[in-house]
């Protein structure tokens, strides 16, 4: 039996000492039809879990907004400070340990962590339903923000475990798919709180029947979840071999990489890694706005609880399409492409939804919004973790992306309370900065990546004479390398 904490033996794996870094690895025609079935058992195995764990994520992080407008803002006497507190200290905790998430990632091993969250937040969502006031309703969203914070940055990192970044794209947009379906649930609500659980208000009920929800997925993920490549007993040997050749010749073992301090410092250094950031930042705002605060949005537009929550599933039912579309019907146009369309598309729906007068007109345009702001977040995570150029670079980045995109959760629900009804100047005028930094930065970007590809390719440099561990430092700035744009 394979230890998992050792790993299968190392003598049927490519040595980190002959490999090529950044070179494509090479399938004769019998690897070739081995990779299609192994990534077929990957991709039935591996990915299926994960995305519903991220779904659970999804849902009870942002079942709040539904909770609000049926019954928890009047029997915990929430103010507007309370509400957006609600949604603000959440982030509170979710920004501030996602930069430890990876490091607990690998230290723990995936098997262990990610079931440890799932089950975690399930129980922490259930709790909000027993507050008796706003001071522990925030209190227990902040514990919820705590254990919610290592999953998506850990996601980003652990499919990079099983996949190269070619592979990553189109699958990284099918699992953020998750994050509008996960909205689709506000259908459901509008069920839900029909429901008589003994005693328990309708507010209540969602959280209970969220929280269950997701702790059968939790539990479910135990028995699920597999390590690495090299550790997975779905795999047959030959198929380990070449999964983990190719994994090894693109990026380095996942199972072998480690984390060091100045992989760390070199990645904080590395502007590209901000600039990426504050994009991600536009896109996760937008989701703030309408993911969190939606229902309370739509329903400043006239229309009464019941309806309001389920008309606040129009942009995640739109943005589950679109999402899904991008993966399949324009993952051929370049990243920076598809950002910049989407970009301008979540402005001109920003712009009708803040100044039109007509109100049917304005509810078009929120969930129209949920095309662009959904399907933009799996392209710009994908362009950022594709041009790392090292598991362990693309670990500490999508960590940071996440940490400083979810920095918008922190300012933004104050800027969207009932006290602000129901033009929302200044929430509006921050999301329009935002986006103006994101389609400059992506065209800045843009340029960048191609001129370095072009100097790598007119000027090539010989690093042979450095170890296969100080090649592997140089991360993207190995000559080797070549962005994606």
């Amino acid at each position: 039996m394979v230890d998992k904490e050792k790993g299968p033996s190392n003598d049927n794996y490519p040595s980190e000492k002959d490999d090529n870094v950044n070179r494509n690895f090479v399938l004769t025609e019998n690897e070739q039809s081995i990779l299609k079935k192994a990534l077929r058992k990957i991709d039935f195995r591996v990915f299926p879990i994960m995305y519903l764990l991220y779904l659970a994520g999804a849902m009870d992080r942002g079942n709040v907004g539904a909770a609000l407008i049926n019954g928890m803002r009047t029997s915990l006497k929430l103010t507007s400070v309370d509400e957006g507190s609600l949604n603000s200290m959440f982030f509170i905790t979710y920004v501030s340990m996602e930069p430890f998430s990876n490091i607990l990632l690998k230290r723990l091993r995936p098997s262990i962590w990610f079931p440890f969250l799932g089950i975690s937040w399930s129980i922490t969502c259930m709790c909000i339903a027993a507050a008796q006031n706003a001071v522990q309703a925030i209190l227990i969203r902040v514990l919820l923000g705590a254990f919610e914070a290592g999953f998506t940055p850990g996601l980003i990192t652990y499919m990079g475990y099983w996949y190269t970044r070619e592979e990553l794209g189109p699958r990284m947009s099918i699992m953020f798919s998750a994050l509008p379906a996960s909205g689709i649930m506000n259908l459901l609500y509008g069920a839900i709180v029909l429901i008589k659980l003994g005693s328990l208000k309708p507010y209540q009920v969602i959280f209970v029947i969220a929280g269950l929800l997701t702790l059968i997925i939790g539990i479910i993920s135990i028995f699920v979840i597999k390590d690495y490549p090299e550790t997975a007993k779905f795999l047959t040997p030959e198929e380990k071999d070449v999964v983990v050749k190719r994994l090894v010749s693109s990026q380095g073992s996942a199972q072998k990489a480690v984390i060091t301090l100045k992989t760390i410092i070199s990645t904080i250094l590395d502007w590209k890694v901000w600039a990426f950031c504050i994009i991600g930042t536009a896109k996760n705002n937008t989701i703030i706005i309408i993911g969190f605060i939606g229902p309370t949005i739509i329903k400043s537009l006239g229309f009464s609880s019941t309806t309001s929550t389920l008309l606040s599933s129009g942009p995640a039912i739109i943005g589950t399409v679109s999402t899904l579309a991008c993966a399949f019907l324009i993952s051929k146009y370049p990243y920076w492409i598809r950002l910049l369309i989407l970009d301008l598309m979540s402005v001109i729906c920003f712009t009708v939804v803040a100044f039109a007068k007509n109100r049917d007109l304005r509810l078009a345009f929120v969930f129209i919004l949920g095309t662009s702001m959904y399907s933009s977040i799996p392209i710009s995570m994908s362009w950022m973790s594709v041009n790392s150029g090292s598991t362990q670079k693309r670990a500490i980045k999508s960590a940071f992306y996440a940490m400083v995109g979810s920095t918008a959760g922190i300012f933004s629900p104050f800027l969207f309370t009932p006290s602000y009804a129901p033009k929302y100047t200044i929430g509006f005028a921050v999301a329009f900065a935002l986006y103006g930094c994101s389609i400059v930065l992506t065209i800045i970007l843009r340029i960048h990546l191609d001129r370095a590809n072009k100097y790598r390719q007119n000027n090539p440099k010989d690093v042979s004479h450095l170890s296969t561990e100080e090649q592997r430092d140089l991360h993207d700035l190995h000559p080797d390398f070549r962005y994606i744009l």
